[in-house]
């Protein structure tokens, strides 16, 4: 149980390369988390995760019925409509996602699930792989549309890994893309409803910030940047519906650098 390389095209309009996520099986990069977890602790297991939405989708599709979801209310219902069409179990809980986090671990032990939720597991590991897809670009920077950086750590920790190992001389700068409330950059203390549910995806900050790799931080070449220009976000995000909205965060952040670019597609519109 493996997912392929996905491909990486060039938008002449961004100015950059974006890295196609979106083209595994279940939509989004969270595939090659799941897989490497399921890999990890065998098919025969009943799991549960905390999702926003594509985490779930991903352990749906591979897991069908033996997979618990746990979504909170804010979750679009497109969304919950497609987990269940898998065969998947769906409890819904909590308004916000952090408030569905905390509940995640007591789901666990009361129905004897594998918690493969982020903050509970190595996530992260199954999603090393891209960077070693991403190196014959030669990158100088890599946006990565984040909330809790699991995606983000685990593509800069590919990269430290390749250049400990000699394969690689240098490493592009992760530019870790999260909303402007996130706790790692507070540019402001909230946004509002409407753009909590356009950025869901995103809005996932956990139980107060502790399902977040904060290790992430600790490499010399990564770093966390947002915007407070939202509406402008979503004026750029016309011209790339397909994708999820926190990939139009991305590609609106890295507007901002000069360089040779790679923007994570992480997922498709849900």
């Amino acid at each position: 149980m493996k997912v392929t390389p996905t491909p990486t095209l060039y938008d002449n309009k961004l100015g950059c390369f974006l890295k196609l996520e979106c083209k595994n099986p279940s939509g989004s990069h969270k595939d090659r988390e799941t897989t490497y977890l399921i890999e990890k602790f065998g098919r025969d297991r009943k799991y549960i995760v905390i999702s926003s939405g594509n985490a779930g989708i991903s352990l749906a599709y591979w897991m069908r019925e033996k997979a618990y979801i746990l979504v909170p209310k804010i979750t679009p219902k497109r969304k919950i409509d497609l987990i269940k069409s898998y065969g998947a179990n769906v409890i819904i809980k909590g308004k916000y996602y952090k408030d569905s986090y905390n509940l995640v671990q007591n789901f666990a032990q009361k129905l004897n699930l594998t918690n493969i939720s982020p903050g509970f597991v190595d996530r992260w590991r199954g999603d090393t792989s891209i960077s070693f897809e991403l190196l014959e670009l030669s990158p100088e920077y890599v946006f990565v549309p984040s909330a809790n950086h699991t995606l983000a750590y685990g593509i800069a920790y590919g990269f430290w890994e390749m250049l400990e190992n000699g394969k690689i001389k240098r490493v592009p700068k992760i530019v870790s893309c999260v909303v402007p409330d996130h706790p790692f950059i507070k540019l402001t203390e909230e946004i509002g409803e409407e753009h909590k549910e356009i950025f869901n995806s995103i809005y996932t900050h956990g139980n107060d910030g502790r399902n977040l790799r904060r290790e992430f931080l600790d490499f010399p070449f990564t770093k966390v940047d947002s915007t407070l220009e939202l509406k402008e976000v979503i004026k750029l995000g016309k011209a790339y519906e397909m994708y999820d909205a926190a990939v139009w965060l991305a590609m609106y952040i890295s507007r901002k650098y000069e360089g040779r670019k790679v923007v994570i597609v992480t997922g498709v519109k849900r």
